[in-house]
């Protein structure tokens, strides 16, 4: 069976490029495509499409740091960060997994990110007022890229490539970054 996480005929993008808009989506079934592109909270379209009232599970919270790039793109003052992990699952597997990077003084000014437990991120951002979102971003990352390895650590079913979105997330002026990885169960459905 052809991966359809792999673009075809698609030139190979540098280890870490990420790319705004959805040209880069162009080649891929429509119905990843449409996943990818969905602006709403996916865990929410995930019990949508399941009926599976409660499928996040908190993976692991712990300290980390920001690359330069990123700590750029979230306008952090410093690289520390609170690094959350989730998966996202429809019908008892794994569909997306999401990775949060909340910097030190977004978590300073919202101390309640670091308390939401098994509760997901995205869906529990989407129920608070005066939050902004900076355009997604795409890429096709290798399976041994260090965010698709975390995704993919313990799946049975590896492949080469995962497809990935991220954006920012802004509130009250102090931003996060949501990365969301889409494993190979998400395409059946």
């Amino acid at each position: 069976m052809k991966n359809p996480y792999a673009p075809t005929n698609a030139p190979l993008l540098p280890f870490d490029m990420w790319a705004p808009g959805v040209e880069v989506l162009r080649r891929l079934p429509p119905a990843l495509r449409e996943w990818l592109t969905d602006s709403g909270a996916i865990g929410a379209r995930i019990a949508a499409s399941t009926g599976d009232a409660d499928g996040v599970r908190l993976i692991e919270q712990r300290l980390g740091f920001l690359t330069r790039e990123q700590q750029a793109l979230v306008a952090a003052p410093a690289s520390s960060c609170l690094v959350r992990e989730e998966m996202l699952s429809g019908r008892g597997r794994p569909w997306v997994f999401a990775q949060s990077l909340i910097p030190d003084d977004t978590l300073e000014q919202h101390p309640w990110l670091a308390e939401l437990g098994d509760a997901s991120l995205a869906t529990t951002l989407a129920g608070v007022t005066g939050v902004g979102h900076g355009p997604f971003e795409y890429a096709p990352l290798p399976a041994v890229h260090p965010l698709a390895a975390r995704a993919l650590a313990g799946l049975a079913t590896t492949p080469a490539t995962v497809w990935a979105r991220r954006s920012w997330v802004a509130l009250r002026g102090r931003r996060l970054l949501l990365q969301e990885v889409f494993l190979p169960e998400l395409v059946p459905c």
